[in-house]
């Protein structure tokens, strides 16, 4: 199934609930108090004290050579790829929900003259190995360039879902094999993290660069981070200025990531979990409604009958938004601002409206 993203605006509600996303949250206290006390220099000439030590407190984290800070996660995938694409005519394979491909206005095709030869990802975010294999282009002059392969983990439009351990081992066997490097746009790395019980480092040394956001589910207002290599940041250092990315005094952002790491190993994304598999288990059984994806991390799609923006209207009268995503199709995101209380309300407003789509 192809999924399209909609905004629907809609008039504010005050104390309403938000499952639009988990780039919603707002900055904790704690975050609030280190900007304000943050000691800054001028990172453009890696001179920031505060971006230094997040930059290299997630390269130890994550066993890289180095990391270098971005305002998104966009730029971050962006500056990946013209990284690694250092030739004209290069070529990248990319899943067809995958967030590279589908809401990242094919950036590098506008931005570095590369194109995307698209495999289609399976229901786990995966995409079969024996598909990436026939992507890779032979050395042909009538043909680009293999250049990367690019996977996402957790992977948003399929729910959610955590890449699997094998799938990643078998896929690093692959791009060994071809010389093709490996990028992984590790957004929601955090709640794959969580989920599996599997530490960052043992995720990532499969991959030669990714991106991991700090904006999502640990809460900052601002900020991804690409890892990789020290040769490959270093290409990517000049790539981001070019970009637009130099933001100067950063460690008043930085500062919020360090408190974001505090939180994310004092275990914050197992609250968001939990709170998801409630919330399907709840609505499985109502009238009208559908699970769409297996419940893994934060993200929860619903089928409708009677129509997605009609729901997503119906939701909204009761103070509470959500995604439309398709004619049918409807998106939760947990986070970090909501809260086991509102699961109550949320539960009982869809059984509001199971009565009203179905009349029981």
């Amino acid at each position: 199934m192809h999924i399209k993203f909609t905004i629907i605006k809609m008039e504010c509600f005050h104390g309403e609930i938000d499952y639009r996303s988990d780039t919603l949250t707002k900055p904790t206290d704690d975050m609030r108090e280190v900007m304000s006390s943050a000691i800054v220099g001028d990172d453009v000439y890696q001179e920031d004290p505060t971006t230094i030590q997040l930059e290299n407190r997630i390269a130890k984290l994550f066993r890289k050579e180095s990391a270098l800070f971005f305002p998104t996660g966009t730029m971050s995938n962006l500056t990946a790829v013209l990284a690694w694409c250092d030739k004209r005519g290069s070529e990248i394979i990319v899943g067809d929900k995958s967030h590279m491909f589908l809401y990242e206005q094919a950036g590098v095709s506008q931005f570095g003259g590369v194109s995307m030869r698209i495999v289609k990802n399976l229901g786990n975010g995966s995409m079969e190995l024996g598909s990436i294999q026939d992507a890779i282009r032979d050395s042909d002059i009538h043909e680009p360039i293999t250049s990367l392969i690019c996977i996402e983990n957790t992977h948003n439009a399929c729910g959610g879902r955590i890449l699997a351990k094998t799938f990643l081992k078998k896929l690093q066997q692959l791009s060994k094999t071809n010389c093709v490097p490996i990028h992984m746009d590790g957004a929601r790395i955090w709640n794959a993290s969580t989920a599996s019980h599997e530490a960052v480092h043992k995720i990532a040394k499969y991959v030669d660069s990714l991106t991991v956001c700090l904006s999502k589910g640990l809460g900052c207002p601002v900020g991804s981070v690409l890892l990789g290599s020290e040769e490959f940041i270093s290409k990517a250092r000049r790539i981001r200025k070019g970009l637009g990315g130099g933001m100067r005094q950063t460690g008043v952002l930085s500062a919020c990531g360090l408190v974001a790491l505090d939180d994310f190993e004092s275990g914050v994304l197992k609250k968001d979990h939990i709170i998801c598999k409630i919330l399907a288990y709840e609505i499985e059984d109502m009238p009208g409604f559908k699970i769409w994806n297996e419940v893994e991390t934060n993200i929860l799609f619903i089928e409708i009958i009677g129509g997605s923006e009609n729901v997503a209207k119906l939701l909204m009268e009761r103070g509470i938004r959500v995604s439309v995503w398709s004619h049918d199709l409807i998106r939760l995101v947990i986070h970090r601002d909501i809260q086991y209380n509102d699961i109550d309300l949320t539960i009982n407003a869809f059984k509001e409206i199971s009565t009203i789509l179905c009349g029981a």
